[in-house]
């Protein structure tokens, strides 16, 4: 019997540190996997986002979701695409980013608030609902506190009862909910314009137009052969997660920021156009920017904050390859 030792090689849908959009066959296998019709602007942003995190889109880790939503002004049915990744790819990307820059990163023990005004570090099922879930992120010793709202969070049916999911496990899905807003907080260069599927579950209950194929979780699901969950009576919650850009209103970009915006833009990608630009912000802040115009102060904070981590990224990359 041979004694040699086989070498591994990569598989062609392995990503490689230096490529910046997929092939042909690895677009293939994305097809396969629900978003076949993705314009190139969303899978070159999700292609950024596969390289700045880590995350292995092959291997199921991170998720570009597309769902069908219709435009209130032109009363058309448009697909929107967002970036998922389960609870455990935000740990993974986390304690990288940690161990990255030497950062001591710890999670306390989730708690959930009762409805007497308790914080509790176990939940019963016997008391219902907990109102809300608090995680805490400590980064070198800063406390970074998210709470998730049960209300705002939950997935319900049409008749107003929680769907399956959140009806068997309400406390773990809340605590997830509240977990990535707390690892969003603690570490946004890294998980900007990403979220966990308990968040986005909510959209994924939207109706969509006549015949049209499986969309969002549902698709990722055809894709591995699972079974799709058939529930013909779910509607969205009446709250989206938190997300950057949600507030209203806001102070206007400011001529320094906005310099240093386009800067960076320009460095991370000088052939971009607009198109892609935009697509680009849309994703970091969770919202659709239609005009570069729209955004605020914080808004361009944010897409900076991303920006500049990929160009960490890039110069780490170069620095360990020398």
């Amino acid at each position: 019997m041979s004694t040699d030792l086989t070498t591994y090689q990569p598989s062609g849908l392995a990503i490689a540190p230096e490529q910046t959009r997929f092939t042909d066959e690895q677009r293939a296998v994305l097809a396969h996997m629900g978003v076949e019709d993705a314009p190139d602007a969303d899978l070159s942003v999700f292609m950024h986002v596969c390289q700045r995190t880590g995350l292995d889109p092959f291997a199921r880790q991170i998720h570009m979701i597309g769902r069908n939503s219709k435009n209130q002004r032109t009363q058309q049915w448009e697909t929107k695409y967002t970036i998922q990744t389960g609870i455990d790819g935000y740990r993974v990307v986390g304690h990288r980013a940690a161990d990255r820059t030497r950062t001591r990163v710890s999670l306390t023990a989730p708690e959930w608030a009762h409805e007497d005004g308790t914080w509790r570090p176990v939940w019963s099922k016997s008391w219902g609902h907990p109102v809300a879930a608090r995680v805490t992120i400590l980064r070198d010793g800063d406390p970074y506190t998210a709470v998730a709202l049960f209300d705002e969070y939950a997935q319900t049916k049409r008749d107003g009862g929680l769907t399956s999911m959140w009806a068997q496990r309400p406390a773990g899905q809340l605590a997830k909910c509240a977990e990535a807003l707390a690892w969003r907080m603690a570490l946004p260069h890294d998980l900007a314009g990403i979220y966990v599927d308990e968040e986005m579950q909510h959209a994924d209950a939207l109706p969509e137009a006549a015949g049209a194929r499986p969309r969002g979780l549902d698709a990722v699901r055809a894709a591995a052969g699972a079974p799709v969950p058939v529930e013909p009576e779910t509607v969205v919650a009446t709250v989206e997660a938190e997300r950057p850009g949600d507030v209203d209103g806001g102070d206007p970009i400011s001529d320094r920021t906005r310099r240093k915006m386009f800067a960076l833009l320009a460095k991370v990608d000088p052939n971009a156009d607009d198109d892609t630009q935009r697509k680009g912000m849309s994703l970091v802040l969770g919202r659709e920017v239609t005009s570069r115009a729209d955004l605020t102060e914080d808004d361009a904070h944010a897409v900076i904050a991303a920006l500049q981590a990929e160009l960490d990224r890039r110069d780490a990359a170069q620095t360990g390859g020398e």
